[in-house]
């Protein structure tokens, strides 16, 4: 066993051990199945889904996270079917998360299911609206692709930036191995 995986498995002993004390669910490759807590998308100060998945560096190039149908410039009010995209080899679960805010970091529009979808749900944490995954949107479109359906209904005015988080994950039960994306996106109103 190398320096780098010794360290490595020492920090996922110790995070474990950490979030045990704590009072946590179990910690492994999928420890949220049904969705991580609110406030993990990489934005704004929060951490993402390398809280509890780690061993490999963020934005691993194997793989990509987009958000798609975001405008450039949105019309307040109008609902927007965006799709959140996961890619990654050899990916065996996956999981998101993503918020929309201005500059101030206050909500920017809202989150809803899109009609029949089980695969997502909003919460709302400190005023903040959160989409994520559920359990059944942890597993896979298609070998080494994950999406999901968010609708976006546009804020009245203002710059509105989008966090997203995700997790591609090796399915394995172990805090290890998985792979974790982040970006941010952005739009204006009229």
């Amino acid at each position: 066993m190398t320096t780098r995986s010794l360290s490595l498995a020492a920090a996922a002993l110790a995070a474990a051990a950490s979030l045990a004390a704590a009072g946590s669910a179990r910690v492994h490759g999928r420890a949220f199945p049904f969705g991580a807590p609110p406030g993990t998308t990489g934005g704004f100060g929060e951490p993402t889904c390398a809280t509890c998945h780690f061993g490999n560096e963020l934005n691993d190039s194997a793989g990509s996270l987009a958000i798609e149908g975001l405008p450039e410039r949105y019309t307040p009010g109008q609902a927007y079917r965006l799709i959140i995209r996961l890619r990654r080899p050899q990916m065996g679960a996956a999981g998101f998360q993503l918020s929309a805010r201005t500059p101030a970091g206050a909500q920017a529009g809202t989150f809803a299911t899109a009609e029949g979808e089980a695969k997502v749900r909003v919460q709302t944490a400190a005023g903040i609206h959160y989409a994520g995954h559920t359990e059944p949107g942890s597993r896979l479109a298609a070998p080494g692709a994950a999406e999901w359906p968010v609708v976006w209904t546009a804020p009245a005015s203002g710059p509105v930036t989008f966090s997203a988080a995700a997790n591609a994950a090796d399915d394995d039960r172990s805090p290890l191995g998985d792979y974790v994306y982040a970006l941010e996106r952005s739009t204006r109103g009229p």
